[in-house]
Protein backbone atom coordinates (compact mmCIF):
# COMPACT_ATOMS: atom_id res chain seq x y z
CA UNK A 1 0.00 0.00 0.00
CA UNK A 2 2.38 2.32 0.78
CA UNK A 3 4.06 1.56 -2.55
CA UNK A 4 1.54 2.64 -4.02
CA UNK A 5 0.84 5.62 -2.23
CA UNK A 6 4.71 6.86 -3.20
CA UNK A 7 4.34 5.63 -7.06
CA UNK A 8 1.14 7.32 -7.30
CA UNK A 9 2.42 10.91 -5.62
CA UNK A 10 5.91 10.47 -7.94
CA UNK A 11 3.40 9.77 -11.10
CA UNK A 12 1.71 13.25 -9.75
CA UNK A 13 4.38 14.91 -9.43
CA UNK A 14 6.01 14.26 -12.44
CA UNK A 15 2.82 15.00 -14.66
CA UNK A 16 2.81 18.55 -12.61
CA UNK A 17 6.11 19.35 -13.28
CA UNK A 18 6.53 18.26 -17.30
CA UNK A 19 2.89 19.93 -17.46
CA UNK A 20 4.12 23.38 -16.05
CA UNK A 21 7.13 23.28 -17.57
CA UNK A 22 5.26 22.51 -21.04
CA UNK A 23 2.75 24.72 -20.20
CA UNK A 24 5.22 27.71 -19.67
CA UNK A 25 6.79 26.61 -23.07
CA UNK A 26 4.23 26.51 -25.04
CA UNK A 27 2.77 29.91 -24.03
CA UNK A 28 6.44 31.26 -24.96
CA UNK A 29 5.79 29.58 -28.01
CA UNK A 30 2.67 31.12 -28.84
CA UNK A 31 3.58 34.64 -27.71
CA UNK A 32 7.35 34.68 -26.73
CA UNK A 33 7.99 37.97 -28.28
CA UNK A 34 4.87 39.28 -27.73
CA UNK A 35 5.60 38.68 -23.94
CA UNK A 36 8.88 40.43 -24.65
CA UNK A 37 7.53 43.54 -26.17
CA UNK A 38 4.95 44.21 -23.63
CA UNK A 39 7.51 43.89 -20.95
CA UNK A 40 10.23 46.26 -23.13
CA UNK A 41 6.91 48.78 -23.77
CA UNK A 42 4.76 48.42 -20.33
CA UNK A 43 7.70 50.34 -18.28
CA UNK A 44 6.38 53.62 -18.62
CA UNK A 45 6.26 53.94 -14.23
CA UNK A 46 6.94 51.87 -11.44
CA UNK A 47 3.19 50.76 -11.20
CA UNK A 48 2.15 49.95 -15.10
CA UNK A 49 5.71 48.22 -14.74
CA UNK A 50 4.41 45.96 -12.11
CA UNK A 51 0.90 45.11 -13.40
CA UNK A 52 3.16 44.24 -16.47
CA UNK A 53 4.84 41.48 -14.40
CA UNK A 54 2.17 40.48 -12.61
CA UNK A 55 0.23 39.78 -16.06
CA UNK A 56 3.04 38.13 -17.94
CA UNK A 57 3.64 35.87 -14.92
CA UNK A 58 -0.45 35.05 -14.33
CA UNK A 59 -0.33 34.25 -17.96
CA UNK A 60 3.02 31.71 -18.40
CA UNK A 61 2.59 31.02 -14.52
CA UNK A 62 6.17 31.27 -13.76
CA UNK A 63 7.52 33.75 -11.96
CA UNK A 64 11.10 32.50 -12.50
CA UNK A 65 10.12 33.10 -16.34
CA UNK A 66 9.46 36.30 -16.03
CA UNK A 67 12.35 36.92 -14.27
CA UNK A 68 14.55 35.65 -16.65
CA UNK A 69 13.29 37.61 -20.13
CA UNK A 70 13.73 40.38 -17.91
CA UNK A 71 17.32 39.69 -16.44
CA UNK A 72 17.82 38.99 -20.68
CA UNK A 73 16.29 42.35 -21.66
CA UNK A 74 18.04 44.06 -19.17
CA UNK A 75 21.44 42.74 -20.75
CA UNK A 76 20.42 43.26 -23.88
CA UNK A 77 19.68 46.61 -23.17
CA UNK A 78 16.01 46.19 -24.25
CA UNK A 79 14.48 48.21 -20.92
CA UNK A 80 16.92 49.66 -18.08
CA UNK A 81 17.52 48.12 -14.84
CA UNK A 82 15.91 50.97 -13.22
CA UNK A 83 12.71 49.85 -15.40
CA UNK A 84 12.78 46.19 -14.67
CA UNK A 85 12.52 46.82 -11.10
CA UNK A 86 8.51 47.30 -11.36
CA UNK A 87 8.35 43.93 -13.72
CA UNK A 88 10.32 41.55 -10.87
CA UNK A 89 8.02 43.11 -7.96
CA UNK A 90 4.53 42.23 -9.57
CA UNK A 91 6.24 38.98 -10.84
CA UNK A 92 5.66 37.95 -7.02
CA UNK A 93 2.18 38.92 -6.91
CA UNK A 94 1.52 37.00 -10.66
CA UNK A 95 2.64 33.61 -8.95
CA UNK A 96 0.19 33.66 -6.53
CA UNK A 97 -2.32 32.23 -9.34
CA UNK A 98 -1.41 28.81 -8.92
CA UNK A 99 -1.66 28.44 -5.17
CA UNK A 100 -5.39 30.29 -5.51
CA UNK A 101 -6.55 27.93 -8.91
CA UNK A 102 -5.90 25.03 -6.67
CA UNK A 103 -7.39 26.58 -3.43
CA UNK A 104 -10.42 26.58 -6.00
CA UNK A 105 -9.93 23.19 -6.62
CA UNK A 106 -9.41 23.62 -10.30
CA UNK A 107 -8.09 19.99 -10.36
CA UNK A 108 -11.42 18.88 -10.77
CA UNK A 109 -11.77 20.55 -14.14
CA UNK A 110 -8.20 19.09 -15.29
CA UNK A 111 -10.01 16.60 -17.32
CA UNK A 112 -11.61 19.04 -19.45
CA UNK A 113 -8.61 21.10 -20.26
CA UNK A 114 -6.88 18.05 -21.52
CA UNK A 115 -9.84 16.97 -23.78
CA UNK A 116 -10.47 20.52 -25.05
CA UNK A 117 -6.17 21.31 -25.42
CA UNK A 118 -5.98 17.96 -27.35
CA UNK A 119 -8.71 18.39 -29.62
CA UNK A 120 -7.94 21.81 -30.80
CA UNK A 121 -3.74 20.91 -31.09
CA UNK A 122 -5.28 19.12 -34.32
CA UNK A 123 -6.63 22.70 -36.07
CA UNK A 124 -3.91 25.13 -37.68
CA UNK A 125 -1.25 26.73 -36.63
CA UNK A 126 -2.34 28.93 -33.73
CA UNK A 127 -4.73 26.81 -32.36
CA UNK A 128 -2.19 23.97 -32.18
CA UNK A 129 0.03 26.29 -29.57
CA UNK A 130 -3.53 27.30 -27.76
CA UNK A 131 -4.56 23.44 -27.84
CA UNK A 132 -1.47 22.59 -26.45
CA UNK A 133 -1.39 25.21 -23.98
CA UNK A 134 -4.86 24.72 -22.82
CA UNK A 135 -3.90 20.95 -22.45
CA UNK A 136 -0.54 21.58 -20.51
CA UNK A 137 -2.19 23.60 -18.54
CA UNK A 138 -4.96 20.65 -17.77
CA UNK A 139 -2.09 18.14 -17.03
CA UNK A 140 -0.17 20.60 -14.34
CA UNK A 141 -3.45 20.23 -13.00
CA UNK A 142 -3.94 16.92 -13.32
CA UNK A 143 -0.44 16.15 -11.75
CA UNK A 144 -2.09 17.50 -8.56
CA UNK A 145 -4.78 15.66 -8.67
CA UNK A 146 -3.35 12.76 -8.75
CA UNK A 147 -0.82 13.77 -5.82
CA UNK A 148 -4.29 14.67 -3.78
CA UNK A 149 -5.72 11.08 -4.66
CA UNK A 150 -2.22 9.26 -3.57
CA UNK A 151 -2.17 11.09 -0.32
CA UNK A 152 -5.74 11.17 0.58
CA UNK A 153 -5.36 7.34 2.27
CA UNK A 154 -2.62 8.88 4.18
CA UNK A 155 -4.45 11.29 6.13
CA UNK A 156 -5.55 9.44 9.05
CA UNK A 157 -2.12 8.11 9.34
CA UNK A 158 -0.33 9.40 12.78
CA UNK A 159 3.16 8.68 11.62
CA UNK A 160 2.88 11.12 8.82
CA UNK A 161 1.24 13.63 11.34
CA UNK A 162 3.85 13.33 13.33
CA UNK A 163 6.54 13.92 10.64
CA UNK A 164 4.40 17.10 9.30
CA UNK A 165 4.58 18.39 13.15
CA UNK A 166 8.57 19.10 12.62
CA UNK A 167 7.13 21.64 10.09
CA UNK A 168 5.52 23.71 13.26
CA UNK A 169 9.47 24.98 13.48
CA UNK A 170 8.97 27.99 11.42
CA UNK A 171 12.56 27.52 10.57
CA UNK A 172 12.55 24.46 9.51
CA UNK A 173 10.00 24.72 7.11
CA UNK A 174 11.17 28.32 5.90
CA UNK A 175 14.07 25.97 5.43
CA UNK A 176 11.84 22.86 3.07
CA UNK A 177 10.46 25.70 1.13
CA UNK A 178 13.83 27.42 -0.06
CA UNK A 179 15.46 23.86 -0.41
CA UNK A 180 12.26 22.31 -2.90
CA UNK A 181 11.89 25.62 -4.46
CA UNK A 182 16.08 25.81 -5.25
CA UNK A 183 15.94 22.07 -6.77
CA UNK A 184 12.74 22.41 -8.57
CA UNK A 185 13.72 25.82 -9.33
CA UNK A 186 10.08 26.57 -9.76
CA UNK A 187 8.26 28.37 -6.71
CA UNK A 188 4.79 27.57 -8.35
CA UNK A 189 5.37 23.94 -8.01
CA UNK A 190 6.09 24.55 -3.90
CA UNK A 191 2.99 25.95 -3.43
CA UNK A 192 0.95 24.17 -5.58
CA UNK A 193 1.90 20.62 -3.23
CA UNK A 194 1.88 22.76 -0.31
CA UNK A 195 -1.97 23.76 -0.87
CA UNK A 196 -2.55 20.38 -2.14
CA UNK A 197 -1.46 18.58 1.44
CA UNK A 198 -2.81 21.37 3.39
CA UNK A 199 -6.54 20.56 1.57
CA UNK A 200 -5.79 16.95 2.32
CA UNK A 201 -5.37 17.62 5.70
CA UNK A 202 -1.71 17.05 6.72
CA UNK A 203 -0.41 20.93 7.15
CA UNK A 204 -2.53 24.19 9.09
CA UNK A 205 -1.78 28.09 7.97
CA UNK A 206 0.93 28.59 10.81
CA UNK A 207 2.94 25.26 9.33
CA UNK A 208 2.92 26.16 5.67
CA UNK A 209 2.77 30.02 5.71
CA UNK A 210 6.89 29.66 6.33
CA UNK A 211 7.25 27.00 3.48
CA UNK A 212 5.73 29.50 1.10
CA UNK A 213 7.63 31.98 2.36
CA UNK A 214 10.86 29.68 1.75
CA UNK A 215 9.64 29.43 -1.75
CA UNK A 216 9.94 33.27 -2.38
CA UNK A 217 13.49 33.24 -1.54
CA UNK A 218 13.85 29.30 -3.23
CA UNK A 219 12.98 30.73 -6.75
CA UNK A 220 15.84 33.57 -6.64
CA UNK A 221 18.62 30.75 -7.09
CA UNK A 222 18.06 30.51 -10.87
CA UNK A 223 17.65 33.89 -11.64
CA UNK A 224 21.01 34.38 -9.80
CA UNK A 225 22.95 31.99 -11.50
CA UNK A 226 21.41 32.47 -15.03
CA UNK A 227 22.89 36.46 -14.48
CA UNK A 228 26.81 35.63 -13.61
CA UNK A 229 27.72 35.73 -17.42
CA UNK A 230 25.27 38.87 -18.24
CA UNK A 231 26.35 42.67 -17.60
CA UNK A 232 26.58 43.81 -14.09
CA UNK A 233 22.92 45.59 -15.19
CA UNK A 234 21.31 42.31 -15.93
CA UNK A 235 23.15 41.34 -12.53
CA UNK A 236 21.79 44.92 -10.66
CA UNK A 237 18.25 43.06 -11.98
CA UNK A 238 19.03 39.71 -9.93
CA UNK A 239 20.06 40.91 -7.00
CA UNK A 240 17.42 43.43 -6.73
CA UNK A 241 15.00 40.21 -7.35
CA UNK A 242 17.05 37.80 -4.26
CA UNK A 243 17.03 41.23 -2.08
CA UNK A 244 13.14 41.63 -2.57
CA UNK A 245 12.18 38.97 -1.70
CA UNK A 246 14.64 38.13 0.89
CA UNK A 247 13.62 41.92 2.81
CA UNK A 248 10.10 41.16 2.37
CA UNK A 249 10.21 37.69 4.09
CA UNK A 250 12.30 39.05 7.02
CA UNK A 251 10.12 42.67 7.06
CA UNK A 252 6.49 39.51 7.94
CA UNK A 253 8.56 36.77 9.82
CA UNK A 254 8.48 39.03 13.53
CA UNK A 255 4.69 38.89 13.10
CA UNK A 256 3.89 36.00 11.59
CA UNK A 257 0.91 34.81 14.05
CA UNK A 258 -0.35 38.01 13.82
CA UNK A 259 -0.58 37.85 10.10
CA UNK A 260 -1.80 34.24 10.32
CA UNK A 261 -4.48 35.20 12.76
CA UNK A 262 -5.44 38.19 10.31
CA UNK A 263 -5.52 35.76 7.20
CA UNK A 264 -7.95 33.08 9.72
CA UNK A 265 -10.25 35.78 10.40
CA UNK A 266 -11.03 36.09 6.38
CA UNK A 267 -12.34 32.56 6.60
CA UNK A 268 -11.90 29.91 4.08
CA UNK A 269 -10.61 26.35 4.15
CA UNK A 270 -7.13 25.53 5.48
CA UNK A 271 -5.98 25.13 1.34
CA UNK A 272 -7.94 28.11 0.60
CA UNK A 273 -6.38 29.99 3.92
CA UNK A 274 -2.89 29.69 3.04
CA UNK A 275 -3.48 30.55 -1.09
CA UNK A 276 -4.95 33.71 0.76
CA UNK A 277 -1.91 34.09 3.18
CA UNK A 278 0.75 34.04 0.07
CA UNK A 279 -1.54 36.28 -1.88
CA UNK A 280 -1.89 39.22 0.83
CA UNK A 281 1.89 38.72 2.00
CA UNK A 282 3.11 39.00 -1.32
CA UNK A 283 0.49 41.88 -2.56
CA UNK A 284 1.36 43.89 0.77
CA UNK A 285 5.26 43.26 -0.24
CA UNK A 286 4.75 44.55 -3.54
CA UNK A 287 3.07 47.62 -2.51
CA UNK A 288 5.90 48.64 0.28
CA UNK A 289 8.80 47.90 -2.61
CA UNK A 290 6.97 49.85 -5.19
CA UNK A 291 6.53 53.15 -2.68
CA UNK A 292 10.31 52.67 -1.97
CA UNK A 293 11.93 51.86 -5.41
CA UNK A 294 13.82 54.38 -5.55
CA UNK A 295 16.08 54.22 -2.31
CA UNK A 296 15.89 50.49 -3.27
CA UNK A 297 17.09 51.52 -7.06
CA UNK A 298 19.67 52.98 -5.03
CA UNK A 299 20.72 50.32 -2.43
CA UNK A 300 21.15 47.91 -5.49
CA UNK A 301 23.59 50.28 -7.27
CA UNK A 302 25.70 50.77 -4.73
CA UNK A 303 25.84 47.22 -4.06
CA UNK A 304 26.87 46.30 -7.31
CA UNK A 305 28.57 49.73 -8.75
CA UNK A 306 29.84 49.94 -12.22
CA UNK A 307 31.71 52.60 -14.58
CA UNK A 308 29.67 50.94 -17.96
CA UNK A 309 27.38 52.83 -19.90
CA UNK A 310 23.81 51.49 -19.81
CA UNK A 311 23.21 51.22 -23.37
CA UNK A 312 18.93 51.03 -23.90
CA UNK A 313 18.50 49.65 -27.75
CA UNK A 314 15.53 52.60 -28.64
CA UNK A 315 14.87 55.60 -30.54
CA UNK A 316 14.83 58.80 -27.60
CA UNK A 317 11.99 60.86 -29.56
CA UNK A 318 10.58 58.36 -32.81
CA UNK A 319 9.80 55.22 -30.55
CA UNK A 320 5.97 56.43 -29.76
CA UNK A 321 5.36 58.22 -33.50
CA UNK A 322 5.68 61.45 -35.36
CA UNK A 323 3.83 64.47 -34.16
CA UNK A 324 1.09 66.34 -36.65
CA UNK A 325 2.60 69.32 -38.00
CA UNK A 326 5.73 69.95 -40.49
CA UNK A 327 7.82 71.78 -38.18
CA UNK A 328 7.51 69.71 -34.89
CA UNK A 329 7.99 66.34 -37.33
CA UNK A 330 11.35 68.28 -38.52
CA UNK A 331 12.27 69.15 -34.74
CA UNK A 332 11.58 64.86 -33.74
CA UNK A 333 13.80 64.21 -36.37
CA UNK A 334 16.66 66.72 -36.25
CA UNK A 335 16.82 65.44 -32.52
CA UNK A 336 16.98 62.03 -33.47
CA UNK A 337 19.62 62.31 -35.41
CA UNK A 338 21.83 64.26 -33.52
CA UNK A 339 21.06 61.03 -30.94
CA UNK A 340 22.23 59.04 -34.19
CA UNK A 341 25.08 60.90 -34.87
CA UNK A 342 26.14 61.06 -31.14
CA UNK A 343 26.10 57.15 -30.77
CA UNK A 344 27.90 57.06 -34.17
CA UNK A 345 30.66 59.24 -32.28
CA UNK A 346 30.61 56.78 -29.12
CA UNK A 347 30.62 53.78 -31.68
CA UNK A 348 33.98 55.06 -33.40
CA UNK A 349 35.83 55.81 -30.72
CA UNK A 350 34.79 52.85 -28.76
CA UNK A 351 35.75 50.73 -31.55
CA UNK A 352 38.84 52.95 -32.08
CA UNK A 353 40.24 51.92 -28.50
CA UNK A 354 39.03 48.05 -29.45
CA UNK A 355 41.90 47.61 -31.68
CA UNK A 356 44.14 49.54 -29.42
CA UNK A 357 42.90 47.81 -26.34
CA UNK A 358 40.54 44.88 -26.49
CA UNK A 359 38.24 43.99 -23.78
CA UNK A 360 35.19 41.57 -23.53
CA UNK A 361 33.34 44.61 -21.84
CA UNK A 362 34.25 47.18 -24.60
CA UNK A 363 32.93 43.98 -27.52
CA UNK A 364 30.01 43.95 -25.41
CA UNK A 365 29.39 47.81 -25.81
CA UNK A 366 30.33 48.09 -29.03
CA UNK A 367 27.66 45.21 -30.40
CA UNK A 368 25.09 46.82 -28.46
CA UNK A 369 26.17 50.18 -30.11
CA UNK A 370 26.07 48.72 -33.07
CA UNK A 371 22.44 47.27 -33.09
CA UNK A 372 21.58 50.58 -31.41
CA UNK A 373 22.31 52.07 -34.84
CA UNK A 374 20.95 50.03 -36.69
CA UNK A 375 17.48 50.80 -34.80
CA UNK A 376 17.82 54.55 -35.32
CA UNK A 377 18.87 54.00 -39.12
CA UNK A 378 15.86 52.25 -39.76
CA UNK A 379 13.76 54.72 -37.03
CA UNK A 380 14.82 58.04 -38.64
CA UNK A 381 14.52 56.36 -42.25
CA UNK A 382 10.94 56.02 -41.62
CA UNK A 383 10.30 59.48 -40.26
CA UNK A 384 11.88 61.00 -43.12
CA UNK A 385 10.03 59.12 -45.62
CA UNK A 386 6.86 60.28 -43.89
CA UNK A 387 7.91 63.61 -43.48
CA UNK A 388 8.65 63.76 -47.29
CA UNK A 389 4.87 63.10 -48.16
CA UNK A 390 3.55 66.03 -46.89
CA UNK A 391 3.17 69.23 -49.05
CA UNK A 392 6.63 70.97 -48.56
CA UNK A 393 7.10 74.50 -49.35
CA UNK A 394 10.70 74.82 -51.16
CA UNK A 395 13.07 75.45 -48.39
CA UNK A 396 11.23 72.64 -46.62
CA UNK A 397 12.24 70.21 -49.53
CA UNK A 398 15.71 71.38 -49.24
CA UNK A 399 15.97 70.33 -45.73
CA UNK A 400 14.25 66.94 -46.16
CA UNK A 401 16.79 66.20 -48.61
CA UNK A 402 19.68 67.39 -46.44
CA UNK A 403 18.34 65.27 -43.75
CA UNK A 404 18.45 62.02 -46.12
CA UNK A 405 22.18 62.81 -47.07
CA UNK A 406 22.99 63.39 -43.60
CA UNK A 407 21.17 60.22 -42.10
CA UNK A 408 22.78 58.35 -44.66
CA UNK A 409 26.09 59.63 -44.76
CA UNK A 410 26.04 58.91 -40.41
CA UNK A 411 24.91 55.14 -41.25
CA UNK A 412 27.93 54.88 -43.67
CA UNK A 413 29.99 56.54 -40.64
CA UNK A 414 28.13 53.62 -38.55
CA UNK A 415 29.30 50.99 -40.74
CA UNK A 416 32.64 52.07 -41.27
CA UNK A 417 32.80 51.96 -37.42
CA UNK A 418 31.66 48.32 -36.79
CA UNK A 419 34.02 47.43 -39.72
CA UNK A 420 36.89 48.73 -37.61
CA UNK A 421 35.91 47.11 -34.68
CA UNK A 422 35.48 43.59 -36.75
CA UNK A 423 39.30 43.72 -37.75
CA UNK A 424 39.92 43.21 -33.91
CA UNK A 425 37.23 40.34 -33.76
CA UNK A 426 38.95 38.66 -36.86
CA UNK A 427 42.63 39.08 -34.86
CA UNK A 428 41.34 37.64 -32.10
CA UNK A 429 40.09 34.44 -34.28
CA UNK A 430 43.45 34.76 -36.61
CA UNK A 431 45.63 35.11 -33.50
CA UNK A 432 47.07 38.09 -34.68
CA UNK A 433 48.58 41.23 -33.05
CA UNK A 434 50.08 44.65 -33.92
CA UNK A 435 53.23 46.28 -32.94
CA UNK A 436 53.79 48.59 -30.58
CA UNK A 437 54.40 51.21 -33.25
CA UNK A 438 51.38 50.31 -35.28
CA UNK A 439 48.92 50.44 -32.64
CA UNK A 440 50.33 54.10 -31.69
CA UNK A 441 49.94 55.11 -35.31
CA UNK A 442 46.21 54.36 -34.89
CA UNK A 443 46.02 56.13 -31.53
CA UNK A 444 47.55 59.21 -33.23
CA UNK A 445 45.26 59.13 -35.65
CA UNK A 446 42.12 59.00 -33.80
CA UNK A 447 43.12 61.66 -31.75
CA UNK A 448 43.19 64.10 -34.69
CA UNK A 449 39.92 63.13 -35.71
CA UNK A 450 38.26 63.09 -32.12
CA UNK A 451 38.00 66.58 -31.41
CA UNK A 452 36.08 67.91 -34.19
CA UNK A 453 34.01 64.88 -34.36
CA UNK A 454 33.18 64.97 -30.63
CA UNK A 455 32.04 68.86 -31.50
CA UNK A 456 30.04 68.14 -34.50
CA UNK A 457 27.86 65.78 -32.48
CA UNK A 458 27.42 68.23 -29.44
CA UNK A 459 26.64 71.00 -31.87
CA UNK A 460 24.43 69.75 -34.53
CA UNK A 461 22.52 70.71 -36.24
CA UNK A 462 22.59 74.41 -35.62
CA UNK A 463 25.14 75.12 -32.89
CA UNK A 464 27.94 73.43 -34.65
CA UNK A 465 31.41 75.15 -33.59
CA UNK A 466 32.89 77.11 -36.68
CA UNK A 467 32.87 74.41 -39.59
CA UNK A 468 36.30 76.33 -40.38
CA UNK A 469 38.17 75.45 -37.28
CA UNK A 470 36.60 71.57 -37.28
CA UNK A 471 37.81 71.11 -41.27
CA UNK A 472 41.30 72.99 -40.19
CA UNK A 473 41.63 70.19 -37.55
CA UNK A 474 40.47 67.14 -39.72
CA UNK A 475 42.82 69.09 -42.25
CA UNK A 476 45.90 67.63 -40.40
CA UNK A 477 44.04 63.58 -40.57
CA UNK A 478 45.62 62.96 -43.99
CA UNK A 479 49.49 63.84 -43.67
CA UNK A 480 49.23 61.34 -40.54
CA UNK A 481 47.47 58.61 -42.56
CA UNK A 482 49.99 59.16 -45.40
CA UNK A 483 52.74 59.19 -42.96
CA UNK A 484 51.29 56.03 -41.09
CA UNK A 485 51.49 54.13 -44.46
CA UNK A 486 55.26 55.39 -44.95
CA UNK A 487 55.92 54.01 -41.52
CA UNK A 488 54.23 50.51 -42.31
CA UNK A 489 55.55 50.27 -45.72
CA UNK A 490 59.03 50.76 -44.35
CA UNK A 491 58.51 48.37 -41.21
CA UNK A 492 57.46 45.57 -44.20
CA UNK A 493 60.75 46.32 -45.66
CA UNK A 494 62.16 45.42 -42.49
CA UNK A 495 60.08 42.84 -41.94
CA UNK A 496 59.26 44.15 -38.30
CA UNK A 497 55.52 44.40 -39.32
CA UNK A 498 53.24 42.22 -37.54
CA UNK A 499 49.22 41.69 -38.12
CA UNK A 500 49.51 41.08 -41.73
CA UNK A 501 47.57 43.48 -43.95
CA UNK A 502 45.07 44.43 -40.07
CA UNK A 503 46.89 47.88 -39.99
CA UNK A 504 46.63 49.01 -43.69
CA UNK A 505 42.88 48.18 -43.42
CA UNK A 506 42.77 49.55 -40.08
CA UNK A 507 44.17 53.02 -41.05
CA UNK A 508 42.31 52.88 -44.37
CA UNK A 509 38.60 52.56 -42.32
CA UNK A 510 39.78 55.60 -39.89
CA UNK A 511 40.11 57.48 -43.60
CA UNK A 512 37.18 56.85 -44.53
CA UNK A 513 35.46 57.92 -41.08
CA UNK A 514 37.44 61.41 -41.73
CA UNK A 515 35.55 61.60 -44.84
CA UNK A 516 32.61 61.43 -43.62
CA UNK A 517 33.28 63.68 -40.52
CA UNK A 518 33.83 65.87 -43.23
CA UNK A 519 31.30 65.26 -45.44
CA UNK A 520 28.83 65.41 -42.37
CA UNK A 521 30.04 68.97 -41.19
CA UNK A 522 29.67 70.14 -45.01
CA UNK A 523 26.03 69.15 -45.42
CA UNK A 524 25.26 69.88 -41.44
CA UNK A 525 26.55 73.55 -42.76
CA UNK A 526 24.51 73.87 -45.52
CA UNK A 527 21.28 72.98 -42.95
CA UNK A 528 21.72 74.91 -40.73
CA UNK A 529 21.36 78.02 -43.15
CA UNK A 530 17.76 76.85 -43.76
CA UNK A 531 16.71 76.91 -40.68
Amino acid sequence: MNWTILIGFLVGLVIFIHGIENFSSQIMKFAGEGFRKFLRYATRNRFISAISGMLVTSVIQSSSVTTVITISLVSAGAISFANSLGIIVGANVGTTITAQLVAFKITSFAPIFLITGFILSFFGRQLKYIGRGIFYFGLLFYGLFLISEAIGPLSQHPGIHKAFAELSNPYIALLVGFLFTAIAQSSSIATGIVVILAASGFMTLEQGLPVLLGTNIGTTIKTIYISLNLSRFAKRTALAHMIFNILGVVIIWPFLPEFSSFVSSLGGSSAQQLANAHTIFNVLAAIIFLGLLTPFKKLIEKIIKTDEEEILISAKYIENGLPKTKKKMFSIIEKELTHFLHIAYKLYIKSSEFIISPSDKSKNTIEKYEVLANLLDEKIEGAILQLSTMNLTESEAKKTVLLVRISNMVEQLADTCKSLSGLRRSMSISSLSLSDDALSSIKNIVEKTDKPFFELQKGFPYNIENTEKLNRRLAGVPPAITKSYNEHIKRLKGRKAKGGSIFVEATSQIENATIRIKEIISLAQKYARLK
